[in-house]
Formats: C-alpha cells, structure tokens, sequence
C-alpha cells in the first residue's frame, strides 16, 4: 500500500479558498499541536509578521512556501492541512523529514485577491477582484543577483526573509506552492530526476490532470521530459535577449528567483508543482491547425497590442485625478504598463525573424484564449484603479472611464468563456496533486540518499 495513501485520502472538500485570517486562525491552533514549533522570520512590505510552522527531526530539511505569488493561494491550504495532519500522526514520524512550512508569504496581495476566493463562475467577477505584483515587486524575482554587467540588489521584505532561513537552515528541498490558472499542469526541477518522472506522471493520471507538452512560461523552456522542465532563472533572461533582443537589456527589471539564489548559494533540489485551477478539453486537441504558427503570433501581436494600447491611455485619464487613487494600485497599474509596453516592443522586433511551421489546435487555443485571459486579469488591474478614485467621488470622466472598462471586461470575458469552455478542478484534488508532489518527490531524495 503507498505509504502516503492515508494523508491524501483525508484531504477534505473545500469549497472555497480561506482568507488570510481563516488561515491565520488555523495556524494558531496547529502551533499549540505537540511536536510543533514556530518561528517570526520576519515581517511582510506592509509589516505584518511572518510565521514558519517547524514540524519534525529527520535529518533532511525541506523549506515548503505557500502563497508565493499574491494570487496563488492553494498554497496555504495545502501547508494547514499537511501541518495539521504531521502533528495529528505522529506514528508515521514526519515521514523521515523535517519541515519548515510556512503557510502565506505574500499577505498584503493575498488579502487583495480574497474578492474571488469563492471561485465565481463569472470571469469578469474574478479579474475584477485579481491582484498581482509587476515582476519587480515581487517575492520571487527579487533575490539579490551579480550577473556579467547585470546587478540587482534592491529585495522585497518577504524575499530577505526566506533568504536568511535558507541561509541559517540550508534545507535539502525547496519548494514554492506556485500554481498555474488556466494551462494543462507542468512541473519545474532544479535538475533532471528521471527516477519520479513515471510515479509522478501516473500519480498526476490517476487525478484526470493533463501534463504539459509544453513550457507555457518562457520561449526558451527546455524539458526534461514530458510535462517536466528544468527550472531557469535570470540568467536564462539575459541569455535568451542577448541572443534575440538585446534591446530588452535595459529595460530588464527583476532579480534572481528563488530557486536560482538557492542552487547559487545553497544547494539541493528544488520544485515548482503548477496545477491549474480550471481546464479546458480544447488543450488536449493535438491536430493541425488551419493558422500557421505566424498567422498565429501575427494575430496575437496585434490583439496585445490594442489591449495594452487601451490601457495605456486609460491609465493616463487617471493622472490628473492620481492625488484620489489608491496609493498601492495606481503605481503597480503604471509598471504593469511599462512592463507590457516593453514586452510588446520585444515581441514587434523579434516577429521577422521567427520561421513558419505548422502548429496544432492546442497552439491555436493557448494563443487565441489562454493569452486573452492574461489580458483581461491586466485589464481587471486597471480598472480597480478607476474604481478607487470613482469611489471617492471622483470626476464623472473617471466614472464612465471605469464603466466602458467594465464593458470591455464583460465582453471579453463572455468570448473567453465561450471560446473555452473551461471547467473547474476540485480544490481537494489540487491540494492532493501538490501535497502528493512534495511527498513522493520527498521520498525519493531520500532513497538516494541511502543509496550513496
């Protein structure tokens, strides 16, 4: 019988994502729990505390993050469950490990997401209550980093926080419970493990998830095999625009992830787990297009660029009116823009010098409904900041400003919806699939040990 059957199969129902203070209360309670310990490694950008949950004395320690990314919550319910159920189960002895888990990382954009955490069947709902740092911003591509001419120093609360554990504990795993919205699932290793690349496949089969065939996140994801990529970094940035672009040199904002300043500095073997929380059949549709891969991207490039565009003079109705908007999501709106400007302006240079080739339904569907999406969370973004200044009793201008973005939001969203056809994943199998991730990958890292 696999050893972990019983921790996965007591994973309850949830219904919805908890709150910062669901969790927080489920934290203090978990802390009372014999056999645990808890530790203030710091405090958030808005100065809220830290708490890492101590759990175990094997002699291999695992770091395991939740809520990474403000918009990525999963997190924190896998870590109250797994720390809950360690303390509660001690006849399995913390399976062999030690384990730092701490439950939110980033509490301020947690707390700003927490308008869609019942999972509204409506999109335009979610991206209306969607929050998400510019990459500069945040935790995980604020490590500090000297590369070639390249230097970044300038690092997030949160992000110096998790660096002195990793320094003072130097753990054998590290893991960020990231998650991915609306792809097939994809896991990201700091190296090639082939001995869990079949148990892990199967175990993620045996939950009716679809792995990847493809890096969703950067063009120059290499795979390791199928639905498992080698983690990159930075470096991998600046490679990648040296060779293609470097125009986009300058204009690079962003620090080592973490996993890059933990293979620098520490060692050891770290994972991303991206589960999505919707999917879609269309994704599996491994068929020839019609559109070549050009007439693709062509396309994509045009309906970007009229979206941000868009936003850019939206954006810019708002300044006269700035003194009434909300100090937190005014300037982050304004980098998102620079940002996306400067990723458009990429995009334009290296158009001619992509070659055609034929490209699947799949493609076809990644490009023309799960890039739009990305564009309507962006375009969500925007529209809270209207929506803080027409709040205030701010100029009608602003008001009807935010309205026709409502309907721009509507619109899209309704296409989306119905290009997509997207269905939800129980958040228990979610949790199972990150949790059963940690566990078996775990396990096997501890095999090798005994083995050398």
């Amino acid at each position: 019988m696999d050893r972990f059957a019983r921790i996965l199969r007591n994973i309850p129902p949830y219904s919805r994502f908890l709150t910062v203070r669901e969790i927080d209360t489920l934290t203090q309670e978990i802390r009372q729990m014999p056999g645990v310990t808890h530790h203030e490694i710091g405090s958030t950008i808005d100065g809220q505390p830290l708490t890492m949950l101590d759990i175990g004395k094997g002699d291999k320690t695992a770091l395991i993050i939740g809520v990474p990314h403000s918009d990525e919550p999963l997190g924190s319910l896998v870590i109250t469950y797994f720390a809950r159920w360690l303390a509660t189960h001690q006849d399995v002895d913390y399976f062999g490990w030690r384990w730092l888990l701490i439950p939110i990382l980033e509490r301020r954009g947690m707390q700003l997401n927490q308008g869609w955490f019942t999972m509204p069947n409506s999109l335009a709902l979610m991206v209306k209550s969607s929050f998400r740092e510019p990459t500069e911003d945040q935790y995980e591509w604020s490590f500090p980093i000297e590369y070639k001419d390249y230097q970044w120093t300038k690092s997030r609360p949160e992000t110096i926080a998790v660096k002195k554990v990793l320094e003072k504990e130097k753990p054998d795993l590290l893991c960020g419970l990231h998650h991915s919205g609306f792809t097939n699932a994809y896991y990201y290793l700091s190296e090639d493990f082939p001995q869990i690349y079949e148990k892990l496949s199967r175990f993620v089969a045996s939950l009716r998830i679809p792995l990847s065939d493809s890096a969703p996140d950067v063009p120059f994801g290499k795979q390791l095999h199928p639905g498992f990529y080698q983690m990159y970094g930075l470096k991998d940035y600046l490679t990648y625009y040296e060779k293609t672009d470097p125009l986009m040199l300058p204009a690079l904002r962003r620090g080592a992830c973490s996993d890059e300043w933990y293979q620098n500095e520490i060692g050891g073997f770290s994972f991303n787990c991206e589960v999505p929380m919707y999917l879609s059949h269309k994704l599996k549709d491994t068929s020839i297009a019609k559109k070549t891969y050009l007439d693709m991207i062509t396309e994509r490039y045009e309906r970007k660029k009229t979206r941000v565009n868009y936003s850019d003079k939206f954006i810019r109705t708002i300044r006269e009116y700035a003194d009434m908007a909300d100090p937190l999501l005014y300037p982050l709106a304004q980098k998102h823009i620079a940002n996306a400007k400067a990723s458009l302006g990429h995009e334009e240079r290296i158009l001619r010098l992509k070659k055609d080739r034929a490209v699947t339904n799949a493609d076809i569907f990644e490009s023309e409904v799960v890039d739009d999406l990305f564009d309507l969370f962006f375009l969500g973004q925007i529209w809270r900041v209207a929506e803080s200044v027409c709040v205030k009793g701010g100029a009608k201008t602003i008001c009807r400003q935010m309205e026709l973005a409502d309907l721009e939001i509507k619109l899209l969203a309704k296409s989306i919806q119905e290009r997509g056809l997207f269905y939800q994943i129980p958040l228990r199998t979610l949790v199972k699939m990150q949790l059963g991730s940690i566990l078996y990958i775990a396990e096997e890292l501890m095999k090798n040990e005994e083995k050398q």
